[in-house]
């Protein structure tokens, strides 16, 4: 979550922009939405719904658990070097790392990551007994500034143990680098660790329903997933967004997003569509999985909801029901998109789970 950004050098005119939150890198990095029949003004909301619902996700307005996932707070720098073609990052500051078992202090060292590249990373040194440690050290990636919209910068706070595995403080992922800032100067970043989630917490997911009674297609928008969980030994996953069509106890259709390399938050923005006869759509079930995707094996699962009548989730139902009896605002051949976050479960339903395919 990032709390505040600030030049650290003095510009003229290029700060003007920091505490817009529709920045023009923001809106580059929101693909279009529901834009079929080019309707601009729909595409612009639904852009704002989706700003303020991922504000108030991050900000806390959706806590699903009375313990806090914080543990304390990063400061750092970044500046693109047109000369040298490299991201310079200075890591500035630590501040309220928490307190493990083992004492009363903790002694921090910080990797950070330009992902989705995990092979080359940078770390700072070790700070002994401090939970507030000023590491002041400089850094750079070697990448060039027309890539950057394509990285995500993590850092990762470990807890130094001479005798035992290092013990693991929490991530952040800085999934836009141009968010406050074209980086051609120092821009000063204060962001929160996040820890890891409760053991019954399996992430979330945003998604957006509309459905045509007139074109007879149901559009679901994979909008963006939150803290899914790590499968791989690096400490991350590869998630990709699985939809089946079920009707009448059997699977349909089934249509898959492109897969997020590295990545627990990661950013969708895709739209799926489902041709669905008006006839059938009320007894039609949605069946959206979040996979982990293998080189190697079969995938994961990271996570599951159901969009339906039939789904076991307060919030599956309700979206679904909204989303049937939506009305068109005039001239318009689709209701607006309802948004929905949807707390992923950890297995696929048993019902679903012996599904057959229907016959082609």
């Amino acid at each position: 979550m990032m709390l505040r950004a600030t030049n650290s050098l003095p510009v003229s005119d290029s700060t003007d922009h920091l505490d817009d939150p529709r920045s023009a890198s923001s809106l580059r990095n929101s693909m279009f939405l529901f834009n079929v029949d080019g309707n601009h003004e729909v595409m612009d909301e639904m852009e704002d719904i989706d700003e303020r619902s991922v504000m108030h996700y991050e900000l806390g307005f959706y806590d699903k658990s009375d313990e806090s996932c914080i543990r304390g707070t990063i400061t750092f720098a970044l500046r693109y070097d047109f000369i040298h073609r490299v991201l310079m990052l200075h890591v500035i500051r630590a501040n309220n790392l928490p307190v493990e078992d083992k004492g009363t202090t903790v002694d921090p060292y910080v990797k950070m990551y330009l992902l989705p590249e995990r092979r080359g990373h940078c770390k700072t040194r070790i700070c002994k007994k401090n939970n507030d440690p000023e590491f002041n050290e400089m850094f750079s990636f070697d990448v060039t500034f027309n890539n950057l919209a394509n990285r995500m910068l993590q850092f990762t706070v470990y807890d130094f143990d001479r005798f035992t595995r290092h013990g693991l403080i929490g991530n952040i992922i800085m999934r836009d680098l141009f968010e406050k800032s074209d980086l051609y100067t120092w821009t000063e970043y204060t962001m929160h660790i996040v820890g890891s989630q409760n053991k019954n917490d399996y992430g979330d997911l945003l998604l957006f329903l509309t459905y045509s009674h007139q074109e007879e297609k149901l559009y679901i928008n994979v909008s963006k997933a939150y803290n899914l969980r790590p499968m791989d030994i690096t400490g991350a996953s590869d998630p990709y967004v699985k939809i089946e069509q079920t009707f009448n106890g059997k699977r349909f259709k089934s249509k898959k997003s492109s897969t997020k390399r590295a990545n627990l938050n990661p950013v969708f923005h895709e739209t799926l569509v489902f041709d669905i006869p008006a006839s059938q759509i009320a007894e039609t079930n949605m069946l959206v999985q979040v996979m982990d995707w293998d080189r190697i094996g079969k995938d994961d699962l990271l996570g599951c909801c159901i969009l339906g009548k039939d789904s076991p989730t307060t919030d599956g139902k309700s979206q679904w029901e909204s989303c049937l009896t939506a009305v068109p605002e005039e001239g318009q051949t689709k209701n607006k998109p309802v948004m929905q976050w949807h707390s992923l479960l950890s297995e696929v339903p048993e019902a679903y789970k012996s599904m057959p395919k229907a016959k082609k």
